[in-house]
């Protein structure tokens, strides 16, 4: 009787073609970073020899140590990352997958002071695995591990130790020298590699993605040789994909403590100042009073720095809520000498190079039935209608504020923006509406509530220019709202 097959299974060719799309994707973006300067990389080997069981991307660094990247990826997500999964042996009945990284370590440390071993899977961490769960914002357990109290967490550091057969400050001193990179699907490099291609001048579409990936495909069939920036220029002149000026990445992470950007030329990192214990429900500082004595005098230092960088072109990325994509976009507005971008939806959102006309919007009410010398109130309301719970937290604060809400002649909805052109204009309109109320009104204080994309907020923030002095605000969700940033004008 012939055996039953679960046709629902991956077939090992498939396995085999996702982790070298993935390979090939880590190497690409590696090669892009020769071409940025302060990425500090020199050169990137696919298949490197002499590199044991770490040889799949070899990233040679112009200052610290190499990093050595291998890919194991999966078809299926139906099994997580787990201890056991690298504890158990390899398909070939041989070492597990950390042995071979333990023993890759110690060959390599032969001729260079430690090495930096990274495993990138597509899998993501078991929530219910006890060492795993420990990895930090940087990708590695050894910190934690060490400090480990809990008893499955003992049990699995004692597995460890007796599974590569080390001390355990042997073991402590490896895994601060491996990461592990999960959840890294090849759309998330897809991600990665839009971000580094504008930080270096190249162009970010689809076509470009791929033709550098059969870039790399050429390269494992050639030969195994260091690909360095002159090597990875030429490639680019020989396919075309010269875009613009590069950009230089500033990344705000304030949400997700998992999100690294190495690729970032200034990381800000603020996740420990805010309220709340993962990214969904990270809101409102510790120390509201750190809006202003903190964060707002970081961005500000780091526009200084940012001065002295070739290119005044700036990506910002990040995780933040929306107080912090508006004030990224004011701090780096055009007046400044910066002009300032982010990706959305794949499509790079950045002042257009030809005119755009202010696009049509609605007020609730018009300015001029506001009394000359009060405090205003705007509510932008783009995604959802945010009028309610302005009015709510409003009357919470004992103060009479006027409400204006503004809303696209679309109307309110995810799809109120039809695209680039349309969100520039809108925020032109709504900068306008503004200075149009600094005008008429005076008021000491514009108090700034928005319900928006974040890619429209860095818009209407790079165009926010002579209008009153603006107070912004954080939403608390059911507990209303915080006043973040206070933007003096």
């Amino acid at each position: 009787m012939k055996p039953t097959l679960n046709e629902n299974l991956p077939s090992a060719s498939g396995a085999r073609i996702t982790g070298d799309d993935v390979q090939y994707a880590v190497a690409w973006h590696a090669g892009l970073r020769t071409l940025v300067p302060h990425a500090g990389v020199s050169g990137v080997t696919v298949e490197a020899i002499n590199a044991g069981n770490v040889d799949d991307v070899v990233i040679a660094k112009t200052r610290g140590p190499n990093e050595y990247n291998q890919v194991k990826a999966a078809v299926s997500a139906e099994r997580p990352a787990t201890l056991d999964w690298l504890c158990e042996p390899t398909r070939s009945g041989r070492s597990s997958i950390l042995q071979r990284f333990h023993q890759a370590r110690t060959e390599l440390s032969r001729n260079e002071e430690r090495p930096q071993l990274t495993l990138v899977t597509t899998r993501s961490i078991d929530p219910a695995d006890p060492v795993l769960t420990l990895r930090d914002r940087n990708d590695r357990l050894s910190e934690r591990l060490r400090y480990a109290t809990s008893t499955p967490a003992l049990a699995g550091r004692d597995r460890l130790i007796a599974h590569l057969g080390c001390t355990g400050d042997e073991l402590f001193d490896f895994l601060a020298d491996l990461r592990l990179r999960t959840d890294a699907s090849e759309a998330v490099w897809r991600d990665h590699i839009a971000e580094i291609s504008y930080a270096a001048g190249v162009r970010a579409d689809d076509t470009a993605y791929r033709l550098g990936i059969a870039e790399v495909r050429e390269w494992v069939k050639t030969n195994r040789v260091e690909r360095r920036a002159e090597d990875i220029g030429a490639a680019v002149d020989r396919l075309g994909l010269h875009a613009a000026d590069p950009f230089t990445i500033l990344a705000i992470n304030s949400l997700d403590e998992y999100v690294a950007h190495p690729d970032a030329a200034i990381s800000l990192n603020w996740v420990d100042r805010f309220r709340g214990s993962e990214a969904r429900n990270r809101r409102g500082l510790h120390n509201p009073q750190e809006w202003e004595t903190v964060l707002r005098p970081q961005l500000v230092d780091a526009q200084r720095a940012l001065r002295g960088i070739r290119s005044r072109r700036v990506l910002v990325t990040g995780t933040m809520r929306l107080p912090t994509w508006f004030t990224a976009g004011v701090v780096f507005q055009e007046t400044a000498g910066f002009t300032i971008a982010k990706i959305k939806d794949g499509e790079l959102w950045v002042r257009p190079t030809h005119p755009v006309d202010p696009a049509p919007i609605s007020l609730s009410r018009p300015p001029g039935e506001l009394l000359a010398g009060q405090d205003v109130a705007l509510a932008i309301a783009i995604a959802t209608d945010l009028t309610a719970d302005v009015q709510r937290y409003l009357a919470s604060t004992g103060r009479d504020i006027p409400l204006v809400t503004v809303r696209p002649a679309s109307g309110t909805s995810n799809a109120s923006i039809s695209g680039l052109n349309h969100a520039y204009g809108l925020a032109l309109a709504i900068r306008d509406l503004a200075r149009e109320i600094a005008r008429t009104v005076r008021p000491p204080v514009l108090h700034l509530f928005l319900a928006t994309p974040a890619g429209f907020a860095v818009l209407l923030g790079g165009v926010w220019d002579r209008v009153p002095t603006t107070q912004t605000y954080e939403d608390l969700a059911a507990e209303g709202y915080e006043p973040a940033f206070y933007i003096p004008n």
